[in-house]
């Protein structure tokens, strides 16, 4: 689960925070220093305080710097980044003490966790939104899946078929894009697999997402066809 926190002024934002590090000492947060730009700390990150409890305005250093943290699992985070193109740093603090990965898959690890694979307990619930101190935006694996079985998993921009490539090991591969983006849609949204959802290849969803709002299909497709010309 994500739970942002945004400075309002006070000291409120503050320890609601360093509340949220004292009660999930083996979360990661991130730290947004622009809108592209953030962050990636364990909680227990000595460089923004030691503890616990951090409370009080009292760990100096640069948290009190930054007027919005979203908090969570690396795993999420990393998603939510990719959603939003937020270019993460990690801190070299966390990295040393182990508090966060360094970013690469394990030896010998089977598969891999795309963005769109954030793990979600609501059927087809995505991009819904809940606010108090969090804003969630929900993804469900299933609508991917009856996506793929929809469209298959070849590049519905480009063609591009990992099986064809690379063989029977990569069946099923492919990133798949959300028509709206998570952030833009309504409270209660729920995604419809067909309508909303298109397989792409890493390369294709790379140039979706080169821009804010994100490129239409039809564009990717019309710039990819007129380099071919």
């Amino acid at each position: 689960m994500i739970t942002q926190f945004f400075d309002v002024g006070d000291s409120s934002f503050h320890d609601r925070f360093q509340a949220w590090r004292t009660d999930h000492q083996d979360g990661v947060f991130l730290t947004l220093k622009t809108q592209a730009r953030a962050n990636l700390h364990g909680a227990r990150c000595t460089h923004l305080g030691d503890g616990p409890p951090y409370f009080l305005l009292e760990d100096g250093f640069g948290s009190l710097t930054v007027s919005r943290k979203v908090c969570g699992s690396e795993e999420e985070l990393l998603a939510w980044a990719a959603e939003n193109g937020v270019r993460v740093k990690r801190c070299h603090h966390c990295l040393r003490d182990k508090l966060i990965g360094n970013g690469r898959a394990p030896e010998g690890a089977q598969g891999t966790t795309l963005p769109e694979e954030v793990p979600s307990g609501a059927i087809h619930s995505e991009g819904s939104v809940q606010t108090v101190l969090v804003n969630r935006y929900e993804r469900d694996p299933r609508a991917r899946e009856e996506c793929i079985r929809r469209y298959g998993a070849t590049c519905f921009i480009c063609g591009f078929d990992f099986v064809a490539v690379y063989g029977e090991v990569m069946a099923g591969f492919t990133h798949v894009h959300h028509l709206k983006p998570l952030s833009a849609v309504g409270a209660g949204y729920e995604v419809d697999p067909v309508e909303d959802l298109r397989p792409v290849c890493p390369n294709c969803h790379a140039v979706l997402h080169r821009r804010e709002p994100p490129y239409s299909v039809d564009e990717v497709r019309e710039l990819l066809e007129g380099r071919s010309a």
